[in-house]
């Protein structure tokens, strides 16, 4: 599975302007899931939200907390 490289301290602001080619990763800060976040899945009125609006609403499909953080980067090959 390709290890997921998270960009140290960015974050775009809104959700909109986050780059096509950057990864999403949803990570649940209550039991440490992590999952692909795919931005189509924001209900229209949310897809022009800063991060920080959006995070609170995450709601993990493990545990069900809504811990969510949403960390930006890009996977990488195999170790």
């Amino acid at each position: 599975m390709p290890k997921f490289m998270e960009i140290k301290d960015w974050s775009p602001g809104y959700i909109n302007v986050a780059p096509q080619h950057i990864d999403i990763m949803a990570e649940c800060q209550a039991c440490g899931e992590q999952r692909e976040f795919d931005r189509k899945s924001l209900p229209a009125t949310m897809r022009q939200h800063l991060i920080k609006e959006i995070e609170p609403h995450l709601k993990c499909a493990t545990c069900g907390a809504k811990a969510g953080k949403l960390r930006f980067g890009h996977y990488a090959g195999e170790d």
